[in-house]
């Protein structure tokens, strides 16, 4: 499909163009570098931006650089468009790489566009978990083997992993079969805390909805298993009980609201993108390691004039 160096290129292709779009807060820069959740995550970030601590958009968007690269690249037969990549962040000084953000190992997921190609999902394993980074599984040639997302490694698929990630959202994973991890707990945190700070003035809930691109990316582990990256959404909506109450929008909302924002609002919906790093064993048990969410879109009603 391409080699390596062409890969690296790619990645450097990619990291320069990144950093612009982060320099200019450039949406539509943005959109010549990522592709699918990981852009409409970005640019409801930039729309953010005049709402958010200076110090904070600062630290998010310095100039950066990915080191230590290994390259997971599918044979041409298996028709795949999209390649991996292990990496670790670095600072960027003087345009030159510095010091590494961690020790936590990130994985890339680049998808062929008309023009170029995207990085569409970007997924850490973090602290203790860098201890369950797998080995990917390579073919003679020393190509990546690419799983069926849609083919189940005993009962479960990698397809699966964005509708089991959404579940913690909607039920808190009443039933799932996901491992006890980090990113569990914190993704089921969203359903538990739910109502805090609404003093019983409001309903809220979550539901599963469309994904901005619903890709899953699946790559054999030398275990038989599976590391998989995908992107998936949920809405998360809130409902004043009655027309003595109302919903006031957050200061990170507001920009994503064109009209009234400071108004008392009857209903508001967050739109939110989502992207998951998990692994399937070998024997089909799911685990999910790093879950990356951001409000997209915010569409508000004000309360009625009484």
């Amino acid at each position: 499909m391409l080699t390596k160096a062409e890969a690296d290129k790619a990645v450097d292709a990619y990291q320069k163009v990144n950093n612009q779009a982060n320099a200019r807060r450039s949406a539509s820069l943005m959109a010549r570098a990522e592709g699918g959740a990981v852009l409409a995550m970005d640019q409801a970030y930039f729309t953010q931006i005049p709402a958010l601590g200076k110090s904070e958009v600062a630290g998010n968007l310095a100039p950066f650089a990915y080191v230590n690269r290994t390259f997971y690249i599918p044979p041409a037969s298996s028709k795949a468009d999209w390649f991996l990549v292990r990496t670790q962040g670095a600072h960027l000084t003087h345009g030159r790489p510095g010091k590494l953000w961690s020790k936590d190992i990130r994985f890339l997921v680049f998808k062929r566009s008309d023009d170029g190609w995207r990085m569409v999902v970007a997924r850490d394993f973090e602290g203790a978990d860098v201890a369950r980074v797998p080995h990917i599984a390579l073919d003679e040639a020393g190509l990546m083997k690419v799983v069926d997302p849609g083919t189940k490694i005993g009962r479960t698929a990698p397809s699966q992993l964005p509708e089991l990630v959404t579940d913690l959202w909607v039920t808190g994973g009443r039933n799932t079969p996901l491992a006890d991890t980090s990113a569990r707990r914190i993704g089921r945190s969203w359903y538990t805390e739910r109502a805090d700070n609404l003093d019983g003035h409001a309903w809220v809930d979550f539901k599963k909805t469309a994904p901005r691109a619903g890709d899953a990316f699946a790559a054999k582990t030398v275990d038989g298993g599976a590391l998989v990256l995908s992107d998936s959404a949920v809405d998360e909506t809130f409902l004043a009980k009655d027309l003595h109450s109302y919903v006031n929008l957050g200061d990170s909302d507001k920009p994503l609201v064109k009209r009234n924002p400071d108004a008392h609002m009857y209903k508001v919906v967050r739109h939110y993108a989502q992207t998951e790093l998990g692994i399937i064993s070998a024997d089909g048990k799911p685990a999910v390691y790093s879950i990356g969410t951001q409000v997209t879109k915010v569409d508000a009603t004000p309360t009625p004039d009484i």
